[in-house]
């Protein structure tokens, strides 16, 4: 298979329209000028990128188009494989009008989130295929498609070479100030549904048991002065340490040095449906990790055998589950493994 890639307007352009990374062409959408008004906006960058698809078809002569959710890619992509004859599959990785009530950007219900869910309706309905990452996601979209004989689920995966279990390198505790802790990591975005209060929330009375205990942060995101507000609001920002983005190869030694990795979600409409990246990453690494308990995260982990599980939005238990874990590390070991 030889694929080529078209990015949208709010991926950036840089200067290059076309460039060739890995032996991959690239084609990049500029950002449309002026209309900035809600809904301008967006059919305005629906617009610019159907044309840009239709730049690529023309070029690239592909057999097949794929896009992913939402329905701002989704439309412009349906219409320029229609026009040229051609497949479309459509990846869904989360509900988008579910995601962007989470993110406040409207409230549930409102007419934005019904235009919003109608729009991707109209993509599961006319694509000749449907994908999502899992299984929740599947039963959600299932009653919105034409066929569920072409509704199909294509899990979330990582490159297990790139994502091999490895050892920290000397040095990499001390580069980030974490020589003798023992970490509790977070790898990931930092959207209020990931629940990152909970497990700062925790650390306090983690430390209380286990000295060392100390938790790191890593990603960036709007609530990132809200999460450091809220460590020194518990009185743990000593206990607490953001390392704001970091390069890839940095990220590989955060998952190495990090005892245990925490995905906290609480719970929402999109984190009962969608199956998160991250925890797949600190898997393929042999790390062991801990989950909420949301719905869709029993399809990644099951407790005890490839992970551990607290209760969603639950201090508490997520204290004594990480306890738990961190007193016995030849069960860590084992559980990360699996």
């Amino acid at each position: 298979m030889r694929p080529a890639v078209v990015t949208s307007a709010q991926q950036g352009s840089g200067d290059a329209l076309k460039e060739e990374i890995g032996g991959i062409s690239y084609w990049r959408t500029r950002e449309p000028s002026g209309r900035k008004l809600p809904l301008v906006r967006e059919l305005s960058l629906v617009r610019a990128l159907e044309a840009r698809v239709e730049d690529a078809i023309r070029e690239f002569q592909p057999d097949v188009v794929h896009a992913h959710s939402p329905m701002l890619v989704g439309l412009p992509a349906l219409a320029a494989a229609r026009r040229f004859g051609l497949p479309l599959v459509y990846e869904v990785r989360d509900l988008w009008e579910n995601a962007s009530v989470d993110r406040g950007k409207f409230a549930e219900d409102s007419v934005p989130y019904k235009i919003a869910a109608g729009l991707e309706t109209v993509v599961y309905k006319y694509a000749d295929a449907t994908v999502t990452i899992c299984e929740s996601l599947k039963n959600a979209v299932a009653p919105r498609v034409r066929s569920t004989d072409a509704l199909h689920v294509v899990g979330n995966g990582v490159d297990a070479d790139k994502f091999a279990p490895r050892e920290a390198p000397p040095g990499a505790w001390e580069r980030f100030g974490l020589a003798g802790k023992r970490l509790i990591g977070y790898v990931g975005t930092f959207q209020p549904y990931e629940g990152l209060q909970t497990l700062i929330a925790a650390i306090g009375d983690i430390a209380r048991e286990i000295p060392d205990a100390h938790v790191v942060i890593t990603g960036a995101g709007g609530q990132e002065m809200e999460l450091k507000a809220f460590a020194r609001e518990r009185g743990v920002e000593s206990k607490v340490t953001f390392t704001g983005r970091v390069p890839h190869d940095e990220v590989f030694n955060i998952y190495a040095m990090a005892s245990l990795l925490v995905y906290p979600r609480i719970r929402t409409r999109t984190t009962a449906l969608t199956t998160p990246l991250k925890p797949l990453e600190a898997m393929s690494m042999a790390r062991p990790v801990m989950v909420s308990d949301v719905p869709a995260m029993g399809e990644l982990v099951r407790y005890g055998e490839t992970g551990f599980v607290f209760k969603a939005g639950d201090s508490a238990d997520l204290t004594r589950r990480c306890v738990e874990a961190l007193r016995d590390p030849e069960r860590l070991d084992r559980v990360g493994k699996n």
